[in-house]
């Protein structure tokens, strides 16, 4: 086993950063009594390998990865030429003398058995059920990186593993305080590359350990080599591989919804017009990659019920996703006429206006990370947007980038957000704006009401602040980022 672990631990360059919350779950599972499995999901590069073996530490474990493509036959003649373990001729002989014989097992890519053979499930279901009535003393990390196959496999009450796992855990991407600790230590000091890198690549950990691997340096140049490299670029089919196993046949509709998304068309009526039209389609499409796979997140404005709004909108829940979506997915013709030049142009001329969306989800989250420096203590953030009673069409309709709100809504601040550097004269206009649309949301009279802007950069941020506005900038942000130290 010893061997095994030197090999995988060789393989990690990047320091262990945060999941404290995880580790601590996990010891609290693991410190029962008896026979016990932990199941851990999330996308692929989440970091989910990592987390087991920090936290296994000098343990003794056995590590076994289920490969894709692979018959049985040869995984476990794989198994014993790499370990020193018996060769079996059934898998659940290979189970049931590692549960006889280990305390600590860890199974990766869990869901890979539903191609090798489905029965393997049942089986492993009954070696679990006798080995916990034996109450052996054991613990099974089982981890997978398709959402929609790990909760077929034990969520579903149908599947023979429903209710076996003793703990579920969604492994969910780093923050943006841990991230900014990650670009710190590799040497990254720029505030507008920490949200350009971040706006892509998110909270996966892996995409920072590239980075660190490959240079530190402008996001512009990174992409070249990371998407648009005419040899070997790095990243560029890591978006198709992320969703490989999660789409069966009927890939192509689901990619078609996705760029759709990505380019702007965000509701259910948009997207059906890349649909052939097809009244219902899209929302039934819609509806199984939001519950089933969790590529897409609903949205609906903050002030509506979500159950009942009708004005919902579409993202693609994954920043890189929606990147690939935009850059690389929909212009799969260039790269096959190798016109990656010319689509490295098309991305450095626009990939600014895509910071600036991306912006906007980035303060929200800063924000509901630290509720502590708005002027009131928040009971919702969100954005809102809506119709202008007996306004022209075409001037019918305002959004807010954020608004945040107290339980009883005796206090709000609305507040927009801006990838560029404003003056004093652009943050007046811009509060302007916003108590223009204040008056659009049907306030309570006596309302507290407060207006914030953030931006790249705030000239005059004194003058606004001194007037009563709320104003952030990424100065203000690195400086409240740089509190958080998160350690394992």
């Amino acid at each position: 086993t010893l061997h095994v672990i030197c090999y995988l631990k060789s393989c990690i360059i990047m320091k262990f950063y945060d999941r404290k919350e995880e580790f601590d779950a996990l010891k609290r599972v693991c410190s029962l009594k008896g026979f016990r499995v932990v199941v851990i999901t999330g996308r692929r590069r989440i970091g989910k390998t990592r987390l087991v073996l920090e936290f296994l530490g000098q343990k003794d474990f056995e590590y076994i990865f289920v490969p894709m493509h692979k018959t049985k036959e040869i995984f476990l003649q794989d198994i014993a030429s790499e370990r020193k373990i018996p060769e079996f001729q059934k898998v659940a002989d290979l189970f049931r003398y590692l549960f006889e014989t280990r305390d600590h097992i860890f199974v990766d890519e869990f869901q890979n058995f539903y191609d090798m053979d489905k029965s393997i499930y049942s089986d492993i279901q009954q070696l679990i059920d006798e080995f916990r009535h034996r109450e052996k003393k054991c613990c099974v990390f089982i981890s997978g990186s398709s959402y929609s196959l790990m909760n077929r496999i034990f969520v579903d009450h149908a599947h023979p593993l429903y209710g076996r796992a003793d703990a579920m855990m969604e492994l969910g991407p780093l923050d943006l305080a841990t991230v900014a600790k990650i670009m710190t230590d590799i040497g990254m000091k720029d505030h507008r590359e920490l949200i350009k890198y971040y706006s892509v690549f998110g909270g996966i950990p892996k995409y920072y350990d590239l980075v660190e691997a490959s240079g530190i340096r402008p996001f512009e140049e990174a992409a070249r080599s990371f998407f648009f490299d005419t040899r070997m670029p790095l990243l560029k089919d890591e978006g198709r591989n992320v969703l490989v196993t999660e789409f069966s046949g009927e890939y192509k509709t689901y990619y078609s919804i996705l760029e759709a998304i990505a380019s702007g068309k965000n509701t259910v009526g948009e997207i059906n017009s890349v649909l052939e039209g097809r009244t219902g389609k899209a929302a039934r499409y819609l509806d199984i990659l939001r519950k089933e796979y969790n590529v897409v997140v609903r949205e609906t404005p903050i002030l509506e019920d979500p159950g009942r709004s009708r004005r919902g909108i579409y993202a693609i829940r994954d920043p890189f996703l929606h990147f690939w979506f935009s850059y690389i997915k929909r212009y799969d013709a260039y790269f096959e006429q190798g016109r990656a030049d010319e689509l490295l142009n098309v991305f450095l001329r626009s990939f600014d206006t895509f910071v600036g969306f991306s912006f906007e989800r980035i303060v929200k989250e800063f924000l509901m990370e630290n509720r502590h420096i708005l002027p009131f203590e928040p009971y919702r953030i969100g954005r809102q947007w809506g119709t202008i009673m007996d306004a022209p069409k075409g001037k019918n309709t305002y959004e807010i980038d954020i608004l945040a709100l107290n339980e009883d809504m005796s206090k709000v601040l609305l507040m927009e957000c801006k990838w560029r550097d404003l003056g004093k004269k652009e943050g007046k206009a811009v509060v302007h704006a916003l108590q223009e649309k204040a008056g659009y949301l049907g306030l309570k009279e006596g309302t507290e009401i407060h207006y914030g802007i953030c931006a790249r950069e705030m000239n005059g941020k004194t003058d606004l602040q001194n007037e009563g506005v709320f104003v952030l900038d990424l100065e203000d942000m690195e400086r409240v980022l740089s509190r958080h130290q998160h350690y394992p």
